[in-house]
């Protein structure tokens, strides 16, 4: 049986590597606009094209951390109320009786 503190941990670790690859991207973007702005036009078209594929991915990566502190705001909201379990997992209780 999961309890909800433990996914509430889960997902503060799922967070904090988000947060991480995030920063990643951001350090990356700023790397390499610092390097192809060395070369000119001759490295705009091709450093354009990388950096908005890298910029493309902390999107998504931003997006997945949005969904997931949502679910981390409704857990946070269970756990006040002092409940232990999942829904999900009170209904298999009731089954078992």
């Amino acid at each position: 049986m999961t309890s909800t503190c433990d996914v509430y941990e889960k997902l503060v670790d799922e967070e904090d590597e988000l947060l991480a690859k995030i920063e990643l991207c951001e350090g990356c973007q700023w790397s390499l606009l610092e390097y192809v702005s060395r070369y000119g036009e001759m490295g705009r078209a091709i450093g354009e094209e990388i950096i908005t594929n890298i910029h493309h991915i902390e999107q998504d990566l931003r997006t997945e951390l949005l969904h997931l502190r949502l679910e981390k705001g409704f857990l946070a909201e269970t756990m006040k109320k002092g409940e232990s379990r999942l829904p999900e997992e009170e209904g298999d209780m009731t089954a078992a009786l």
